[in-house]
């Protein structure tokens, strides 16, 4: 216990106030009001950049579901110009008016690429009859 007699029970902190320059004074307010515009700013960036980030999710989303259906469209006409090639073979639509030309007798554009395919098959020659 003689080590705790050693210590000072009671200090006494002096604290004295003095006047600032008013030129410091001045700018340490501008600054300090410069500093809040700054944190103020880049909150509203902040906000701002979130909402860009989720609207370009959103339009992420929304280009893929339009890119699928996209691809289902076209294969809907795809299939729909195939089947009309049966009935109309060589055909050409003219969607002004609603006509389709079409040559009778020829081949479809299906046997055309079976065709074709079968003479790359057998290496590219005809046989001919004379």
């Amino acid at each position: 216990m003689a080590e705790l007699d050693k210590i000072p029970q009671k200090q006494t902190i002096e604290i004295e106030t003095a006047k600032l320059d008013e030129n410091l004074y001045n700018t340490i307010l501008e600054l300090q009001q410069k500093s809040n515009l700054y944190i103020a700013d880049f909150g509203q960036i902040y906000v701002r950049k979130k909402e860009i980030e989720d609207e370009m999710l959103r339009l992420n989303e929304l280009a893929e579901k339009m890119e699928d259906e996209f691809k289902l469209t076209n294969q809907q006409l795809k299939e729909l110009v195939d089947s009309l090639d049966d009935k109309y073979p060589q055909g050409r639509i003219n969607l002004k008016d609603g006509t389709v030309q079409y040559q009778p007798g020829a081949p479809t554009r299906k046997q055309l690429a079976e065709q074709q395919a079968q003479q790359a098959q057998s290496g590219g020659m005809k046989v001919v009859k004379e």
